[in-house]
């Protein structure tokens, strides 16, 4: 029978929408007992014009970025901390001069430091500095076939470059992931993705759902809705399925809808019965649902910090004004913590909330105006979720 505890780590959704690599420190456990992992957007500037960017990037340099000092004293402030994980992300981050010193000084504080990027500008030659300066894993986003991704993206030669870049990375030694936001424009380019994945032997495919932040809240109108989603999803648990039996490297990860998870688990319930069920449902009590602000924080290029990196609207502080204890110490975390007893509508009846926990609260505010109302994006069927 298929091992459903490695079903589960292939296609469920990870924590909060963020690619993080198997190696990081483990992060299944309470508010308060887990350091966050940090996604710090080191620039706000990127050479695409990504229509879902939540960044807003723009192409010229920001003279409000963080200053190399800043930065290194910023490591220091997480270190001392107890942060493990800092995820290095932008803007596109490659083009600020200085990442790799950020780098080296993050992995020599302890430190497991990650890499998202657009992969245009993975040489052979940066990925080998990239790889000796400590990146464990680098994520790279392709939004399709090179056609379309080229357009979408505003770089001609943007998928291929990209794809170089995946492989120039596996090449010297890091671990890969090969991303794609879906939306109802690309929704048919995700197998030929998926393909593209496993023929470069990425270490996963990660396939992100629509987050209305940044650009992409225009976007909400472009989401795939419930019917495609579900169908589209339980196509990937079957492709998660037929790698894992065909001893594929490449494993299936989804992200930013932590309903997924419950559907997985009916999924698993329906295909292999109701006991092979049961270790999955332990091991998606055990990852908690969203944690937007407990087990994740961002920092942005101009140092203020959010509960996630799409959820620009709630600020929990600046690091040039407060010390990273002082923001952990934010009430609203606690609220967070909290947060399934604070959910309205359809969460707050929800079968599966100490599953999901409400997903991500910034569709419910793109959509309600409210931060503790549903989330639009929930996949479950309302029989699903209340029967």
């Amino acid at each position: 029978m298929l091992p459903v505890s490695d079903l589960l780590e292939i296609v469920t959704t990870k924590k909060d929408g963020n690619d993080v690599s198997n190696n990081a420190p483990q992060r299944f456990s309470a508010v308060g007992t887990a350091s966050p992992v940090i996604i710090w957007n080191v620039c706000g500037h990127c050479n695409m014009t990504c229509p879902h960017c939540y960044a807003v990037a723009t192409k010229a340099p920001s003279a409000k970025d963080l200053s190399t000092e800043e930065g290194l004293r910023l490591i220091d402030d997480l270190a001392d901390n107890g942060i493990k994980v800092v995820i290095f992300s932008g803007g596109e981050p490659l083009l600020r001069p200085d990442l790799l010193e950020l780098i080296q000084h993050a992995k020599s504080r302890g430190l497991f430091p990650q890499l998202s990027t657009n992969g245009v500008f993975i040489t052979e030659s940066k990925a080998a500095e990239l790889a000796k300066a400590g990146i464990g894993y680098v994520g790279i986003s392709i939004d399709g076939l090179p056609s379309f991704n080229d357009a979408y993206r505003g770089l001609e030669g943007g998928h291929d470059l990209a794809l170089r870049g995946l492989q120039n990375s596996k090449q010297a030694g890091m671990r890969t992931g090969l991303r794609i936001t879906l939306t109802a424009r690309n929704a048919d380019h995700l197998n030929p993705m998926l393909k593209a994945a496993q023929e470069v032997s990425a270490d996963r495919f990660y396939v992100s759902h629509l987050l209305y932040s940044g650009r992409g809240f225009k976007m909400s109108n472009e989401d795939l809705g419930r019917d495609k989603t579900r169908s589209l999803l339980g196509d990937l648990f079957e492709s998660a399925e037929q790698l894992l039996n065909a001893n594929s490297p490449t494993r299936i990860v989804t992200g930013s809808n932590d309903s997924d998870g419950p559907f997985l688990l009916r999924w698993i319930q329906e295909r292999f019965g109701a006991d092979a069920a049961l270790p999955v449902e332990k091991l998606l009590r055990e990852r908690g649902g969203n944690s937007a602000g407990e087990k994740i924080l961002n920092i942005t290029h101009k140092g203020n910090v959010h509960p996630d990196q799409f959820w620009r609207q709630q600020t929990l502080g600046n690091v040039r004004h407060e010390t990273v204890a002082e923001i952990l110490a934010n009430p609203f975390r606690q609220d967070l913590a909290q947060r399934a007893t604070k959910l309205t509508g359809r969460c707050s009846t929800c079968r599966y909330i100490d599953l999901c926990r409400g997903s991500h609260r910034e569709r419910a505010l793109a959509e309600h105006g409210d931060h503790w109302a549903s989330d639009p994006a929930c996949v479950l069927l309302d029989t699903e979720a209340t029967g």
